[in-house]
């Protein structure tokens, strides 16, 4: 006679064949222990145990106040993106190669290429019941012009979040900006001058890159782990040969790699910071939307020479161009260049994002889209490897929204860019990433719009067209 299972290895057995049979595909939200109790009249202790075999097998992951989703396939070290082998010497950032940023919102193109949320992200009902409010409340006061520092109502509010992550500020201490870009922009005039040097992460965002070089500004590309962010030992080593002024990273779901620098990392970089005298600006626009639900904290609880920069545009709504940044020591002449550089900031704006916040109803939205965001890139993540040679390597993100995928060397990818636009998708090449022009064996695909049918078809047509550009 056939040796009958224990009933909760029999209910994880029938579970874990549905994820495999693709019923519940990978980061999709599972169901609820209740609800599979139900389905399958068993009692609830029989399903948690099953859940907590399904969870050792590396079938489902369980995220504080989400419940269950379906974990990601695991990807072999050989699937994996690699690290550059060391830092740049000073480099001035050349000409970047001409970006798909034409294709941002038209409807005829897959958007890969631009890493902003998708319609389904953005919380369109209780933004137009919020502004409807503020009218209502301020009337044309709502569109007369804010002075640079930004409506007191967003500070306060921003105050209150950014304890959360140990920015213990009071609302003067933050000046708000038209997007994390003029943050980055400010804190650099106010740490740097024309032929500085500038350390970033390779990759690196290239809109972070376009800043640089219009400053006249010198970088050190400082390679990225693909798991722990800039590797510190590597911009150490930099340090012993030049002076930087000031250091831009982002530690929390780096753009485009994907990465979270570990506390330890942090204290690290900070520690250098204080040794070599340089500025720490923290690009945290990320920082939200960790899959896991655990948001990490600001590198500043580690040292007070570190500019927090952040902005609304990757969580609630790119268009209303909200965000901010916490200047430390460096208030006063940020705020004399932001009266300098854009004085009046967007009321209306300002007073929506204020109100969302303060209304109660942002963890609720965080939770919703990094279950959204994960699934998206976890789809997209396991499509990528079906139908791309296997050559191919995804970094394997544990938040935000964008893929990293690395070819052999001799892919070009910006022919590649060019062949996948003639087909109606865009996607962002290898090379925008780096000041040296590298990375033509890379390129950039965002996962913040839903997936469905066109998007895997787009995908398979890329994983068509890729052994088309290796030399």
């Amino acid at each position: 006679m056939p040796t009958l299972l224990p009933l909760h290895q029999e209910l994880s057995g029938k579970l874990a064949g549905l994820i495999r049979a693709g019923t519940f595909p990978a980061g999709s939200r599972f169901p609820s222990i209740r609800h599979t109790s139900r389905e399958h009249r068993v009692s609830i202790s029989t399903v948690m145990e099953a859940y907590r075999h399904l969870e050792d097998e590396g079938h489902i992951e369980a995220r504080p106040r989400s419940g269950y989703f379906v974990a990601p396939p695991k990807i072999s070290t050989d699937r994996f993106p690699t690290t550059a082998r060391k830092a740049s010497r000073p480099l001035k950032v050349g000409s970047i190669v001409e970006t798909i940023m034409d294709t941002a919102g038209n409807p005829d193109f897959v958007p890969f290429g631009t890493a902003a949320p998708g319609d389904g992200i953005v919380p369109e009902s209780k933004l137009a019941v919020i502004t409807r409010e503020v009218m209502r409340k301020h009337g044309a006061g709502a569109l007369r012009y804010t002075p640079p520092q930004g409506r007191r109502e967003l500070r306060t509010a921003l105050s209150r979040r950014l304890y959360d992550i140990g920015l213990k500020v009071a609302p003067d201490e933050i000046v708000t900006t038209q997007g994390a870009t003029e943050g980055i922009l400010l804190a650099l005039r106010a740490t740097t001058k024309t032929g500085d040097v500038v350390a970033v992460e390779s990759p690196s965002y290239f809109g972070t890159l376009n800043l640089i070089r219009d400053l006249g500004l010198r970088v050190i590309e400082i390679p990225v782990d693909p798991r722990t962010g800039m590797v510190i030992d590597a911009l150490a080593a930099a340090l012993k040969k030049h002076t930087i002024a000031a250091c831009i990273v982002q530690p929390h779901f780096q753009n485009p790699i994907g990465s979270v620098m570990p506390e330890s990392h942090k204290k690290a970089l900070a520690d250098l910071a204080e040794a070599h005298d340089f500025t720490i600006i923290e690009d945290d626009v990320y920082g939200d939307l960790s899959h896991d639900g655990i948001r990490p904290p600001s590198i500043a609880i580690h040292s007070d020479r570190v500019i927090h920069c952040g902005s609304v545009s990757k969580t609630i709504a790119p268009g209303l161009r909200v965000g901010w940044l916490v200047p430390g020591s460096h208030l006063a002449e940020i705020r004399r260049l932001k009266g300098i550089q854009c004085p009046w900031n967007g009321t209306l704006s300002e007073l929506v994002i204020a109100g969302f916040l303060d209304a109660g109803g942002y963890d609720r939205h965080l939770r919703r889209i990094r279950g959204l965001y994960a699934e998206q890139c976890a789809r997209s993540r396991e499509a990528v490897l079906q139908h791309f040679p296997d050559y191919a390597r995804v970094n394997h993100p544990a938040g935000g929204f964008v893929l990293w995928v690395e070819m052999p060397a001799g892919f070009d990818s910006q022919a590649f860019t060019q062949a996948a636009l003639k087909k109606g998708i865009s996607l962002s090449p290898g090379t925008i990433f780096s000041a040296s022009g590298g990375l033509n064996h890379c390129f950039r695909l965002s996962c913040g719009f839903a997936f469905g049918e066109r998007t895997l078809e787009a995908i398979a047509t890329l994983g068509q067209l890729a052994p088309h550009h290796r030399s």
